[in-house]
């Protein structure tokens, strides 16, 4: 256990750090978050090698700084292998008109922004049930919660998000 401690330690003392350094990197949260779990990954493998390490920080910073090349050497290929849509392509529309698509994206984005402000473990539970569509008892096993706990804090994040949509739907119909 004295190893998960360690972990632990060293994640609470540099998860601000690494992770702007990350969103600076990349100017996207979601790619952002991705490769700060993918460091913690690497990072806890390392620990759990066995082998020393003397400073945890440099070293995580290196292990970013080779997920970052990663990320970018991988894009790159994606951005060389993707072909313009040729001009006379026809567009298959849903019947959903565009003004309810984009409302629908906005709405999504709004969510985001919410679930960035919430506590983590209440962002953790929120994308494991809608993201992963991981049960409530799954949550509460994997992240050593009572599931009450889990349905309580599921809940009155819904309802915060409710409350937000709301008001902006008002807000909305106002202009």
């Amino acid at each position: 256990m004295e190893q998960n401690e360690r972990f632990n330690h060293i994640y609470d003392e540099t998860r601000d750090a690494l992770l702007r350094h990350l969103m600076l990197k990349t100017n996207a949260d979601p790619e952002a978050e991705d490769l700060f779990q993918e460091v913690y990954r690497r990072f806890y493998r390392r620990l759990s090698g066995g082998l020393p390490i003397l400073d945890p920080k440099r070293y995580l910073f290196a292990i970013a700084k080779r997920v970052l090349a990663e990320f970018y050497r991988k894009k790159a290929r994606r951005t060389e292998t993707e072909q313009p849509m040729p001009e006379d392509a026809d567009f298959v529309c849903d019947d959903e008109p565009i003004d309810e698509r984009l409302l629908k994206a906005e709405q999504a984005d709004a969510v985001w922004q919410l679930l960035r402000r919430e506590p983590e473990q209440n962002r953790r539970i929120f994308l494991l049930f809608y993201g992963y569509d991981r049960s409530q008892k799954d949550i509460a096993d994997a992240l050593g919660l009572n599931e009450q706990t889990v349905r309580q804090r599921l809940y009155r994040t819904r309802q915060r998000i409710r409350a937000m949509l709301e008001c902006n739907e008002q807000e909305r119909k106002q202009v």
